[in-house]
């Protein structure tokens, strides 16, 4: 492996164990595109750099409504 793939290995890794760290765990899961051109358009509108923050949130407003019926 040259210098530069072990310099990103490395990166990666410490960005995962960060993550771990914090509480927080990988979630990989299948979703209409339609749904996914949604998530970029509100990226996009609040300038965010991912889709990360946009799902978390769209996440935690449904279960508080489900928990909330």
């Amino acid at each position: 492996m040259n210098d530069r793939a072990e310099e990103i290995r490395r990166g990666v890794a410490a960005h995962r164990a960060r993550q771990l760290a914090a509480g927080r765990v990988v979630l990989n899961t299948y979703v209409p595109g339609e749904l996914v051109e949604a998530i970029d358009r509100i990226k996009e509108q609040r300038g965010e750099s991912a889709r990360a923050p946009i799902i978390e949130e769209a996440l935690r407003f449904y279960i508080e409504a489900k928990q909330g019926t």
